[in-house]
């Protein structure tokens, strides 16, 4: 058996993957593959695809055979011995489009020219009679990227939040087939594995590949990434991208791993080098730390040099190949449901926004008009105290404005809140820290009728993220024993004072936090939302608005 690992090519990059291969591989020579693939009912006549196919190889040093001889063979050319690490590609032309078969390392640089729509809807169109390994992307969780392998397990299952980047699987294959095996692999391509390959073999299998498309229902729903294509759209979300670098630079993530072609790629398995005008610096991980100490050593600036930086990937001490620090940057852009992942930027598919809505539908969201936060009662508070302060003889030396910002900033808006929801019978816990070893630990802000409470104000992802992140690390360390509070918990509520103009729709007179336009926070409530249920406690999700 030979792994055929195949690539469709976007339209956009046929000029771009066409010039690269000239001017990084040898040209061994051309085939031309004529296929039969049906009859026109109205004339008789007799339908073929042709499809035109040129061999690019890079050479190692003489010394072993090469596993793949016989594409050298059907080019007309003899056996070669190696010793390096020879890549090759077929780069093949059908009609209008393109295709990449890719030999040896070669896959690393022609992912990125690949059409990674093409083998999930593929994909989405088989029948798994066993399902082995899945990839899946996490966005905006703790656990980003997980990789799950399975024993005898039938059904491709997915959870909200996760996208599948990688499937190996044994599908059911019609009766008499013989193309390939029943085991495949999804990923940027598609790979099997073929019994005495040729080009002709080859050719069958883009051409089945694309029957199947375009002709098969849609058997399994598979959340996956949409390709960005255009590239004004591109730029503009880079652009965005940047921004948002410049304001916090922690909107970077750099994952455990890697896809290339179907190969996952460990971040702890390899060397690194970062480079950037001559200059370099090797590290054993690339992580935010790592980045950050390299641009401050060399005094890097974040928007004119971040997306410069490149990145040297080393193997048992030989550079294999080297990448752009953005191809490994994990970004989320809110405003147009995009993400940057593996230096490509993709739109989150119906089917995983779905799969997210209908997670979110079950947690349990109440609103009671009687808790929303009044700007003007606010005022009027900090007005009081500022009347009783400045009669204390210790303030006779401050100006009144000095006074009213030391009175405002001691009785910032959430503190405000909630010492008010005192009043309406709950416990404040807000600024009781809880100390796990060197680490302080807000236990909660709020307390009432056995549920905790974290709340937050705010009007962004960024801003409320923070009260999910929050509620699940003190529940857990409540859960472990770590903290100890003389209640006993069973609901657990994030408590959201939402700041903007509008309310949110209800449904059965609960806000639909659906309609939020907040993915990361979305994200995050899915995973936050799994974590509570497993740890035994119900999640419960409190709306209220910030009010003039």
């Amino acid at each position: 058996m030979a792994g055929i690992n195949i690539y469709k090519i976007l339209d956009n990059k046929h000029e771009e993957l066409s010039e690269y291969l000239k001017g990084s591989y040898r040209t061994l020579g051309q085939q031309v593959i004529q296929l039969t693939v049906g009859v026109n009912e109205e004339t008789g006549e007799i339908l073929g695809v042709t499809f035109q196919m040129e061999l690019f190889f890079g050479s190692g040093a003489d010394g072993k055979a090469l596993s793949w001889n016989w594409l050298l063979n059907a080019f007309g050319h003899q056996d070669i011995l190696i010793d390096g690490s020879p890549r090759s590609v077929i780069l093949i032309q059908a009609e209008d489009c393109m295709y990449a078969v890719t030999f040896g390392h070669s896959y690393f640089k022609i992912d990125q020219f690949s059409d990674k729509e093409w083998a999930f809807e593929f994909a989405r169109r088989l029948k798994y009679k066993n399902v082995r390994t899945t990839a899946v992307t996490n966005p905006n969780s703790q656990r980003n990227r997980t990789i799950n392998t399975y024993l005898e397990y039938e059904n491709l299952d997915l959870s909200s939040g996760e996208a599948l980047t990688k499937l190996k699987a044994n599908i059911e294959l019609p009766n008499g087939f013989s193309l390939f095996s029943e085991v495949i692999e999804i990923g940027n391509s598609i790979r099997v594995n073929i019994e005495g390959p040729t080009l002709q073999g080859i050719a069958e299998v883009i051409n089945f590949a694309e029957n199947v498309i375009n002709n098969e229902e849609v058997k399994v729903k598979i959340p996956f990434f949409k390709s960005v294509k255009e590239p004004e759209e591109i730029l503009a979300l880079k652009e965005m991208m940047v921004r948002d670098f410049e304001n916090d630079l922690m909107s970077i993530d750099f994952s455990e791993y890697q896809i290339y072609a179907t190969r996952v790629v460990f971040r702890d398995n390899h060397e690194y080098e970062f480079r950037h005008r001559y200059k370099s610096t090797r590290s054993d991980k690339v992580t935010l730390e790592s980045i950050e100490a390299f641009m401050r050593e060399h005094e890097f600036n974040t928007k004119e040099d971040l997306l410069e930086i490149r990145v040297a990937v080393f193997e048992d001490g030989k550079s294999i190949f080297s990448t752009n620090i953005e191809k490994l940057i994990y970004y989320t852009n809110e405003e147009s449901h995009a993400l940057l992942a593996d230096g490509s930027w993709y739109i989150y598919n119906e089917d995983y926004l779905q799969y997210l809505k209908d997670s979110l539908y079950e947690i349990p969201t109440e609103f009671e008009e009687i808790y929303d936060y009044s700007e003007l009662a606010h005022d009027k508070y900090l007005e009081q105290v500022f009347q009783v302060e400045r009669a204390n003889d210790n303030n006779k030396g401050l100006d009144d404005s000095k006074l009213r910002k030391s009175i405002a900033q001691k009785h910032y808006t959430e503190r405000y809140y909630n010492d008010w929801l005192v009043e309406l019978g709950f416990t404040n816990f807000d600024r009781e820290l809880e100390a796990i070893g060197k680490h302080k630990l807000e236990a909660m802000d709020l307390f009432k009728d056995n549920s905790m409470y974290a709340v937050k104000f705010g009007k962004s992802s960024g801003k409320l993220c923070y009260a999910v992140d929050q509620s699940l690390e003190a529940i857990k360390a409540f859960h472990r024993g770590d903290i100890k509070i003389d209640v006993k918990i069973e609901n657990v509520y994030l408590w959201l004072v939402l700041e903007r103009k509008s309310e949110l729709p209800l449904i059965n007179g609960n806000p639909d936090i659906t309609e939020l336009n907040m993915l990361i926070l979305k994200n995050k409530l899915d995973q936050w939302k799994k974590e509570v249920r497993l740890l035994g406690y119900r999640p419960k999700i409190k709306i209220n608005y910030a009010r003039d």
